[in-house]
Formats: structure tokens, C-alpha cells, sequence
């Protein structure tokens, strides 16, 4: 198998690893609380890699410009403190609000919600970049931002989250969620750090930050069931999908793989429908429009400025997040 399609397996299968994290989420809340949810998970892909980086190591298969050295040897980790903070806030604070969002809001809207980010990125690009492209990107946007007021207006689905003070908490979270990406895919666009050299400080605070939570709420000790899904999500979708995406990413395949991540949001959503998750008439319209906007906007950036990957492959702005688990 070549390397090119050796790139493309490994995009398909972080995107469709992506793809079950709402689902698996739902699905471990029911059995557990977020707290626990968020522990299990940061910890499980913590440990994962850093013990794929230790056997990288050990195998002598490091080389200077590799995450797993960039992290393990100080004198390079300490040269990219603004890196790991761009991860913290890109990984950690992004999945953090969003799992918030899942367990306090109707899981198809705060899943939508929580992809939003590239109608934030075009607001803030279309404010520091006066392009016609960027303006044109920025009325994508404020279409998008009308699903998000369907969205928040559906009151029969607010009263299935429970309340609906509830559900506009879990919404508004979902929103932090789109703004720490969006936040992200603007600062890795101006600084050259890759997505792994940042996943592993920002999995250790996601693992005290969730510790800390599951504390202070005294929640009850998970189900064998909801820390199996935990177990999963941490080593599926975040873990493997970030890896393998990293891979897909390496030696060009950024311009050439990274549109697939795009998919993400929709084949989430698809699965949510598919199985039973509750969604009404008004929440359908405004999911829809937020992921056409959300994927215009892509593309639009997309062609707009094409080359938007570091020299050494490393995922950029526009390729980082197909990418959120």
C-alpha cells in the first residue's frame, strides 16, 4: 500500500472515529457523570500516548522534529510554551465545554453547536482582514448564526433537556466549545506547532481539570458500561483519531486529505438521528443551516488561501479540525 493511500485510510478512520464521539458520549452520560466521563477519557488517551511516544523511543525511532521528542526532551518543549498553550486551550478547553454541552443540552443541537467554530473564525477574519473573500465568508456566517437562533429558540426541545434554563446553559457551552476552536484555528495559523507536539499537556490538564470537577460535584462512582464508552471515546476518537489524523497530515497530505475532517459534524449528527436521538422541526432547520454555512465557509477559506500547512507537514488552521473528538 502506498503512502499516499496509506494517508487517506488514515484520514477516513480518524474522521469516522470523530464521527461516534456525540453518540458515545450520550451514551456514556447516561451511566456516568461528566465529571467522570471527562476524567476517564483525558486519562485513557493521556496514558495511550504517552505510551506510544516512550515505545517510539525506546525503538530508537525518534527523530528531531517528532511530537513524541518534542514533549519528552525538555530542551525542545520548553521552546514551544505558546504551542502547548494553544493546545490547552484548542483540545482541552474545546472537548471540556463540549461535554458540558452534551450533558445538559439536547445532544443533536449542542453537537451542531459545538462545529460552529468556523462561523467564529470567519467573524474574526472578515474584522482583521478586509478581503472580499473574507466578507463573503462573514455573510456565511450570519446565515449560520440564524440555525443558531432556531437552535436556541426551540422550546419543546429545551423541555426534553429537563429546563430549559438547563438547555441554554448546555448551549451556551456548546458555543465556548466553537469559540476555543475558533480561537485555536487562529492561532495555529500563526504559530508552527503541530498537533501531537501539544495533544499530551493538553490531555494531562483535561485529566486534573475533570479530576478536580468530578470532586467538588461528590459524583457517584461510574457503571462498568459508562466507563467502557469513556475508555472508548479516550482511546478511540481522541487518542487514534488524533494520531492517525497527524499521520494523514504528514508530508503533504494536509492540502491534499485535510477537507475529509470537514465530514465530521454531518456523519455525527446522521448517526444521532439514526438512533433515536429526539430533534424537532426547528432544531433540524437550524443544525442544517449552520452545517451548510459552517462547511461554505471552509471551502470558501479553502480556496481563498490554499496553502495553509507548515513546511513540515505539521496541521494548520484550516486542517486542524476535522479534528475535534
Amino acid at each position: 500500500m502506498g503512502s499516499s493511500t496509506m494517508g487517506l485510510v488514515a484520514a477516513l478512520t480518524a474522521v469516522l472515529l470523530w464521527s461516534t464521539n456525540a453518540y458515545a458520549a450520550d451514551l456514556a452520560l447516561g451511566r456516568m457523570s461528566v465529571g467522570w466521563l471527562l476524567m476517564v477519557q483525558y486519562a485513557t488517551a493521556a496514558v495511550a500516548l504517552l505510551a506510544i511516544c516512550w515505545a517510539h523511543r525506546i525503538r530508537g525511532e525518534r527523530r528531531s522534529s517528532t511530537p513524541c521528542s518534542q514533549l519528552i526532551e525538555p530542551e525542545v518543549g520548553r521552546s514551544q510554551p505558546v504551542g502547548v498553550l494553544i493546545g490547552v486551550v484548542g483540545l482541552t478547553g474545546t472537548i471540556f465545554l463540549q461535554y458540558l454541552a452534551f450533558a445538559t443540552a439536547p445532544i443533536v443541537a449542542a453537537n451542531v453547536l459545538a462545529y460552529a467554530w468556523p462561523l467564529l473564525a470567519a467573524v474574526w477574519v472578515a474584522a482583521t482582514r478586509r478581503s472580499r473573500a473574507a466578507l463573503f465568508s462573514a455573510g456565511l456566517a450570519v446565515v449560520g448564526f440564524g440555525g443558531v437562533a432556531l437552535i436556541f429558540t426551540s422550546s419543546s426541545e429545551a423541555s426534553d433537556a429537563g429546563t430549559g434554563g438547563a438547555a441554554t446553559w448546555g448551549y451556551l457551552a456548546a458555543l465556548g466549545s466553537a469559540a476555543c476552536m475558533a480561537v485555536y484555528t487562529v492561532g495555529a495559523s500563526r504559530h508552527a506547532a503541530t498537533t501531537t507536539t501539544v495533544l499530551i499537556p493538553a490531555t494531562i490538564t483535561g485529566t486534573v481539570a475533570a479530576a478536580a470537577l468530578t470532586v467538588l460535584s461528590n459524583s457517584p462512582s461510574p457503571s462498568g458500561t459508562g466507563i467502557l464508552a469513556a475508555v472508548y471515546i479516550g482511546l478511540g476518537p481522541m487518542a487514534a483519531g488524533y494520531a492517525l489524523w497527524t499521520r494523514a497530515m504528514a508530508g503533504g497530505g494536509a492540502e491534499r486529505l485535510s477537507p475529509l475532517g470537514y465530514a465530521t459534524p454531518l456523519l455525527s449528527t446522521v448517526l444521532l438521528l439514526a438512533t433515536g436521538a429526539a430533534a424537532t422541526t426547528s432544531t433540524v432547520t437550524g443544525v442544517g443551516l449552520v452545517l451548510a454555512c459552517s462547511l461554505g465557509v471552509l471551502v470558501q477559506d479553502r480556496y481563498a488561501e490554499p496553502a495553509r500547512t507548515g513546511s513540515d507537514g505539521g496541521v494548520r488552521a484550516g486542517s486542524r479540525d476535522g479534528g475535534r473528538s
